[in-house]
């Protein structure tokens, strides 16, 4: 093999590894880039939310929870019973509960939980949850709150036909994930604040 063989071929190499070294360069800065991106975008997705309308990031409480027994409660059409407060903080949260089910629709509950700030209370979706459930006993049903409007308040409202008597292991679970204080007070505090200025 000649000299002026060797010499090209070692040339060949050279460039191939340069060509490898600038290859891995702009690959390993690529990533650098999409990483550095990614945690730019979740910064400013938390920003936006902790800087909405309704929302400022002063306190976390840390998660509690609160079991409400429903045994023996008696309800009239439309009577509520007020299970969660946490006023003047707003919360996130879940609420899960066990109920007579519905004979007729099981999936359609015949009570509802209502959530804001009081007095202004709307119904939560709630979603059935079958495999746990045991049709015509007992319906299991949970939801989210919390997750755009503030929510202080939690009420469970018959909505059902006549009276009812809970007779059973019947429960309502309220779990606060995070709690806040919002912009806006709430009716109960300018109610509170304006008690005390008479």
């Amino acid at each position: 093999m000649s000299t002026q063989t060797i010499l090209i071929s070692l040339c060949i190499v050279i460039l191939v590894y340069i060509a490898i070294i600038i290859t891995l360069s702009f690959t390993i800065g690529d990533m650098r880039n999409i990483f550095d991106q990614s945690l730019k975008l979740d910064s400013e997705l938390y920003n936006r939310l902790s800087t909405g309308a309704n929302y400022i990031y002063q306190t976390d409480t840390g998660k509690s929870m609160q079991t409400t027994l429903l045994n023996g409660q008696n309800f009239s059409q439309n009577e509520f019973l007020l299970m969660y407060d946490s006023t003047p903080y707003a919360s996130k949260g879940h609420v899960a509960m066990t109920l007579p089910c519905n004979e007729d629709e099981p999936a359609l509950p015949t009570f509802q939980v209502l959530a804001g700030r009081a007095p202004d209370l709307f119904p939560l979706p709630l979603g059935y949850i079958q495999n746990i459930s045991s049709v015509p006993n007992m319906c299991v049903f949970h939801g989210q709150f919390g997750f755009g409007d503030p929510v202080s308040d939690l009420a469970l409202r018959y909505v059902g036909e006549g009276n009812m008597t809970l007779n059973g292991p019947y429960s309502v679970i309220v779990s606060s994930l995070e709690s806040y204080i919002p912009k806006q007070k709430s009716f109960e505090e300018l109610q509170h604040a304006q008690m005390g200025t008479q």
